[in-house]
């Protein structure tokens, strides 16, 4: 799309691996040379751990190129797995294609398999990377593969990649015994602001451009502040800052421009409307009875009128207008917080409504007694 804009051959941002694009900051170097030490002298256990981005599959990606052929390896990138089929599948990935359905058979085959290799002068390595979704269940199922040695020799080694919660999970109790087996440990950490306009300039230099001076200094430093210098963040603010240079016709990307990418890059600015809204709405909340209030009012006058219609027509359904009048009149009160003055003439009125009455009542006494 914008690659002929640029005069690139490829677009130099992409997210996938690729080798040509391989960029080494010192902290990579440094866990690059970690794991081949850790392969070389046959170290046992190996973590390695980086924040989501920082590289860490391309280190490893880097490794696996480079090995002997002498090393004998199984990676596992998804081990989202049951125990019975991790063993299977590090056991297949390792050379033993025919397997027993059992899972104790299995284990005598797959150590009878590491010692051929053994014997052969070749080296067996388990790989786990995203290592920080295994389960617990599975770090131990791991731990019991390390027990297996010939002549204390370990028959397989063992690397561990994840994220940095892996290390929160590793030092749960459930894991102390793992934990205590780990040999060399290394945190990768994120560029600064040289390496990464080494590593912007880098990767437009492998994708054709002659001087890699496509992004002026301001655009780098907010780069590198907007990316805290993860390149996975990096490589997708430079492809979507390109994009909008190529859109507008601008050869050089400027700061401006990088402010605008990370902005369409960022959550819809609607959620910050509605967090507004919310805390409006937390004002209107104490209107809100009110209207409940006014609600409870129209309620109480229809129900009123009816009865006062079904019952005016008798003196027990006078008393019973008055007896529920009274009664929605404390409602109502109670609802709005009426004065004590308006209640007590009420009273009065029912007073006088119940000596009305009385009245036909103590004349029907006097004629039914004589």
């Amino acid at each position: 799309m914008y690659t002929s804009f640029y005069n690139l051959n490829e677009r130099p941002f992409n997210l996938s691996t690729s080798p040509n694009f391989l960029y080494m900051g010192k902290s990579h170097k440094e866990a690059l040379s970690l794991l081949t030490y850790g392969i070389m002298d046959k170290k046992g256990f190996v973590l390695l751990t980086g924040e989501a981005g920082t590289g860490k599959t391309t280190i490893l990606q880097s490794l696996l190129r480079k090995l002997d052929p002498t090393v004998k390896y199984a990676l596992i990138s998804n081990p989202l797995l049951s125990p019975d089929d991790f063993l299977a599948y590090t056991a297949y990935k390792l050379g033993l294609k025919k397997q027993s359905k059992s899972k104790g058979f299995l284990l005598i085959q797959f150590e009878a398999l590491l010692k051929i290799l053994l014997g052969r002068r070749q080296n067996a390595f388990l790989i786990v990377d995203e290592a920080q979704d295994l389960s617990f269940r599975l770090l131990e199922e791991i731990r019991l593969l390390s027990n297996m040695e010939l002549q204390g020799k370990r028959l397989l080694n063992i690397f561990l990649i994840g994220q940095p919660n892996l290390n929160e999970k590793l030092n749960n109790d459930r894991c102390r015994s793992l934990l205590q087996r780990i040999n060399i440990t290394y945190h990768i950490e994120p560029l600064d602001l040289s390496e990464t306009e080494d590593y912007i300039k880098g990767r437009l230099k492998a994708a054709g451009s002659k001087d890699g001076k496509i992004f002026n200094k301001d655009a780098i430093e907010l780069i590198y502040q907007y990316s805290k210098g993860i390149p996975r963040n990096i490589n997708s603010l430079c492809d979507n800052a390109l994009l909008l240079g190529y859109s507008t016709t601008k050869k050089s990307i400027t700061g401006k421009m990088i402010q605008e990418s990370y902005s369409d890059m960022r959550p819809n600015e609607a959620l910050f409307v509605q967090k507004e809204e919310g805390e409006t709405g937390k004002d209107s909340e104490k209107i809100r009875p009110k209207k409940t209030g006014l609600k409870v009012l129209l309620t109480i006058i229809i129900i009123f009128i009816l009865l006062l219609v079904a019952g005016s027509f008798t003196n027990v359904g006078k008393r019973q207008i008055s007896a529920l009048r009274d009664f929605y009149e404390v409602l109502y009160n109670k609802t709005f917080n009426t004065s004590g003055g308006a209640s007590s003439s009420r009273d009065k009125e029912k007073v006088a409504e119940d000596n009305e009455y009385q009245i036909p009542q103590k004349e029907r006494r006097k004629i039914e007694n004589q």
